[in-house]
């Protein structure tokens, strides 16, 4: 019979239990570190802000903070990307910011002060980009160890990286969104889905919030969905597909969507509403069927 090597099986035990460490540590260090806020807006008036770092560990974490361009796809994705190849201007030009790296205590918190400083003959517009908080390693003084135990010895370190937007406007900026494209579809592998394209025009970005009810027969209502997007002045226009729940229970005939966008302040709030749509989701799916 034939055996399958000690050192052989020892391997792909130790495998596994790298995969589980690593998914287990990556989460727990993710969840560690807390951004607020999420989203910072200067402009004239407003020119200085804060950001803080917290540390919701049990252990002391070095974070480092830097500045780094990112760009929207057509997709909504944010990637990095050379400076040189967004049309957006860089706000990092004109802010003065720091600390630039922190050791935070457990369940304490770092301030990061940003102040603007663009100059008067500045061109009007928006300007973006985005503070990287990374969290290497921490290094230790332990020393190896001595028994003389043999075998192999694995030691995991995982660089856990966040992202957040500051933007800073000059002038007069402003913004208008409309709706295109719309599609539905209930037999995707992860549950029905509504998508639209979102058409950008102005020389602002938008953070807006997406309300999607169920209305039937215009009595009852059911919020199905509720979700926070942004479309940057990257892009002309962008795609957005909503997952919607198990609408198993719901006659599609006997009612309609309503999909309110709205345009958030600052702080998160509503401002105003950039647009409302009602759907007949039993002739979109048709028209969508179509299409394919």
């Amino acid at each position: 019979m034939n055996r399958e090597p000690h050192n052989r099986r020892w391997i792909t035990a130790a495998a596994a239990l790298v995969a589980a460490v690593v998914a287990v540590t990556g989460t727990e260090s993710a969840l560690a570190l807390t951004l607020f806020p999420t989203r910072i807006v200067l402009d004239t008036e407003d020119r200085a802000a804060q950001l803080q770092i917290i540390n919701n560990s049990n252990r002391p974490q070095r974070y480092v903070i830097e500045w780094r361009a990112m760009a929207m796809t057509p997709s909504g994705r944010l990637q990095f990307a050379e400076r040189t190849q967004i049309p957006t201007p860089q706000a990092s030009d004109y802010l003065i910011s720091g600390p630039r790296q922190a050791i935070v205590p457990p369940n304490g918190y770092q301030v990061v002060r940003l102040l603007s400083r663009i100059p008067p003959d500045a061109p009007s517009g928006e300007y973006r980009s985005h503070l990287l908080v990374s969290e290497p390693p921490m290094q230790t003084d332990e020393a190896p160890s001595a028994s003389g135990e043999t075998g192999i010895q694995i030691e995991i370190n995982t660089v856990v990286r966040t992202t957040i937007p500051v933007i800073l406007r000059k002038g007069d900026t402003s913004v208008a969104i409309e709706p295109k494209d719309w599609w539905f579809r209930s037999d995707t592998p992860d549950g029905p889905k509504l998508g639209l394209t979102v058409q950008r025009q102005g020389n602002q970005s938008v953070n807006a919030q997406a309300t999607i009810t169920w209305v039937e027969n215009n009595e009852s209502e059911r919020r199905l969905v509720q979700r926070v997007f942004a479309v940057y002045t990257d892009i002309d226009q962008r795609s957005v597909i909503h997952r919607l729940p198990n609408l198993s229970d719901i006659d599609l005939s006997k009612g309609r969507i309503r999909y309110v966008l709205e345009r958030l302040y600052d702080d998160g709030q509503p401002a105003e509403t950039l647009f409302t749509r009602v759907l007949d989701l039993t002739a979109l799916s048709r028209s969508s069927a179509s299409s394919r």
